[in-house]
């Protein structure tokens, strides 16, 4: 049996700059990880070492392919070293983290589902042709993490390229 560990979802800040981490800890107490960047814990999971690894990779990936997709949209969402972007909102990011923490008890799925988001990670766009080939709990995991991985910034003050808006 391996050791267990908590994985967890907090918010932090480093030299002025607002960010999202998912990480694991042996320890009860969060804050205690990171030192004092960390300033508030969302999420607090208990998995065995190996899980945790697995789905701090899936939640990762995710968000990976969430801040990819926003730079081709022409929105910027920088990852830093420490973590994701502060711009993305506390409940897609909870979302994410829900989705994979809940659906990692059962592996038959599990092995689906990191396949589907592997699949999503190589092609980089939403891609509804490959949906339609998906029935039953795998339509319906691809349809939350397309709409989970479908979030903009709504201020359009982040687009890098404004050139064609309109003045007025």
């Amino acid at each position: 049996m391996t050791k267990s560990v908590n994985l967890y979802l907090a918010s932090g800040v480093f030299k002025g700059v607002g960010f999202w981490v998912v990480n694991f800890t042996e320890e009860e107490n969060i804050f205690n990880s990171l030192g004092s960047k960390l300033l508030e814990c969302y999420r607090k999971e208990l998995f065995g070492l190996d899980g945790a690894i697995e789905v701090k990779g899936a939640i990762n990936t995710t968000l990976d392919i969430l801040c990819l997709d926003s730079k081709y949209d022409q929105y910027k969402l920088d990852n830093y070293n420490t973590g994701y972007s502060s711009e993305i909102p506390i409940n897609t990011i909870e979302d994410i983290f829900d989705l994979w923490a809940y659906n990692y008890s059962n592996p038959t799925l599990w092995k689906k589902y990191i396949g589907l988001l592997n699949l999503r990670k190589k092609i980089k766009t939403n891609n509804n042709y490959i949906n339609i080939g998906l029935k039953g709990d795998t339509y319906e995991f691809a349809m939350k993490l397309d709409g989970l991985l479908s979030f903009k910034p709504i201020n359009s003050s982040s687009r890098k390229d404004r050139s064609n808006e309109l003045m007025w």
